[in-house]
Formats: C-alpha cells, structure tokens, sequence
C-alpha cells in the first residue's frame, strides 16, 4: 500500500491560496455579469479580476507572516529523566522538533530512557538530533537501543574513542542506523528546528583525551530560554570557556559531572548567572555526588537547585513570554 505524502503547512497555504483565488475570479466576472457598466468588456473584466487577485495576495501574505512569527516563537518542555546515576535530557518544541542529550546508564535494569522516549516521542518516533557529550557508560548506555527503535536523524559525539563494549556497540547502531555522524567543534553553531545551538568545547585541538575533559558542551536557546549543558568537564575546562567566550549566560544550567567538587566553580557561576540549577544524579551512588561542596556553591549564589533524586524527572515548560514553569515528578 501506498503511502500519501503528508503536505507541510506551508503547502496546504499555498494550495488553500490557489483555490480561493480561483472562487474570487469566478464570484468577480458574476458580479461583473450582472452589476457592471459592460459585463463583456475584458479591460474591466481584467481590472476587476486583478483587484480580487491584489487582496487575496495581500491576506495571505499577513497569514503567512502570522504563521511564520509562530513557528519562529515555538513554545517547548525541556525534561531531565530520572535515570539514576546517569544523565539523558529530552528538549521538544511544539513543532515536532526533538533534540535528546545523552541516553543514560548502561546497567539500568528498567531501561528507563527507552520508556520515557516512548512516553513523549512515541515507539518509533524521531529525534532530530541526539547528542552523546562524552562516551562514559553512564551517557551512552541503551544509546545503541535508542538508534534500534528510534528513527535518529543526526548524531554528535566528541571523537574521543573508548574502549568499552557499550562504545563499540554504539558506534555499530549508528552505523547500521544511518544516521548522519558529526563531530562538533567549539565555536560552531546550529539550527535544528526552532533550537539554536552553540557549541564551545571540544576545542578545535584537543587538549587531553579524558573523556569528561573533552566533552560536547553547548547552550542551546528555544524561544529565548537558554540551558547550558556541559556534560562531564571540570572546572579547568570552565576557565578555559571562561577565558575564550564572552556571552556564557544561560537561564538553565546542568550542573557539570552530576554536582562533582571538581566542576561548576563559584567563577563559573558567576559566568552563566543561571536561574535555576539541576542535578542529574542517583541516589546513594558510589560517588557521593552531588557533592557538598557543589550545594555550598550553588546555595551561596542564591540558585534555587532541582535534584533527580529528590525530584524524580524535571519538566521545565518553555512559554511564548520566555518565562518557565516548572514541573516536579515528585515534590521531596
């Protein structure tokens, strides 16, 4: 069976724009046939015809506009699953656009990522763009399952190779996937959608081959909300970041290596100047994170803090007046 091809909006514009026209022609030559000075006069039939044509353009050239300032203006929910000590971040814009940030931890038994995708994008439904800031197994874990059951468009990661199996594993899903691979460098930019991203590590030459040091750092704006995402990198990284850019200020950090002692400095903080902060990290994990030291940080700027573990998945909803809401799955 044949599948129709679906018109995009601007198409059904352009062919709801053709059949009007051609209802105005016909309502104009009636009224010249029965109201006009010489019904069979071409000159007037022409003049009459070209007036119609003239408002007809005119209406839906505003519509088009009106259409494009919406699409332009698209609303969007940002959410931090709940993966434990890991990290995945969905970004959706009303339009359909979905950009996913790393795909959580390897050993998760509940496969998380995989239920919280079908929850919002649906089995089989499309990310745009999914990016993997660095390759630990606690970023890139069920990546490969999410290439499987996803239609993935384009992925970034840092070109830092790992030994693992899950890595090995990964880059054979995509692979197999065919979807676009890149890997980004500072000071690039990108448009996905109504998303603007901007990269600002890794840096042209690589520094170091750590994984953490190397990560895929970028501020991604929708509708004037921007979140700064920064993968594993330490503060060292920060300095360097600090050093090389001017405009760092986003209105939602994610705190840097799970709330570690070692990222997200008081210089650093002072650098984003972020409205809200959040932890993606599990309880009771190995690491201690987060960190006390990061909570001190973060608590003597006056960031009000959103943890996963005390949070469960945060859904932060982008508004059209870039003022956010936000969403707790659970309140303590």
């Amino acid at each position: 069976m044949v599948r129709k091809k679906k018109l995009t909006k601007k198409q059904k514009q352009q062919r709801l724009q053709i059949v009007l026209t051609t209802l105005l022609l016909g309502v104009a030559f009636l009224m010249g046939l029965f109201f006009g000075d010489n019904p069979y006069d071409v000159k007037y039939f022409s003049k009459r015809a070209q007036e119609i044509t003239d408002d007809v353009t005119s209406v839906f050239s505003e519509l088009n506009h009106r259409i494009a300032g919406e699409e332009k203006s698209a609303e969007g929910t940002i959410r931090f699953f709940d993966v434990g000590q890991g990290s995945a971040t969905l970004m959706q814009a009303s339009d359909g656009t979905n950009i996913l940030i790393d795909t959580g931890r390897y050993d998760d038994p509940d496969k998380r990522i995989i239920k919280y995708l079908d929850q919002y994008i649906g089995t089989g439904g499309t990310i745009d763009l999914l990016i993997f800031t660095h390759n630990d197994a606690d970023h890139i874990g069920n990546g490969d399952l999410v290439l499987d059951y996803y239609n993935v468009k384009e992925v970034w990661m840092n070109g830092v190779d790992h030994t693992t199996v899950i890595y090995e594993d990964l880059l054979d899903a995509i692979e197999d996937s065919g979807a676009l691979y890149y890997e980004p460098k500072a000071q690039e930019e990108k448009t996905v959608g109504p998303f603007k991203i901007e990269v600002f590590s890794p840096f042209k030459k690589a520094v170091t081959e750590d994984q953490n040091e190397e990560s895929i750092v970028t501020k991604i704006t929708l509708n004037g909300i921007r979140t700064m995402v920064t993968g594993d990198v330490s503060s060292k990284v920060e300095t360097r970041l600090m050093e090389q850019y001017f405009d760092l200020v986003a209105d939602i950090l994610l705190v840097g290596h799970h709330g570690s002692k070692d990222s997200t400095s008081n210089e650093w903080l002072n650098a984003v100047n972020p409205q809200i902060a959040i932890v993606q990290a599990g309880a009771n994990n190995s690491y201690g994170h987060p960190h006390k030291e990061t909570l001190a940080r973060l608590e003597k700027q006056g960031v009000p803090l959103y943890n996963t573990i005390k949070n469960g998945t945060i859904s932060i909803q982008v508004n059209e007046s870039d003022k956010m809401d936000i969403e707790l799955e659970k309140s303590k």
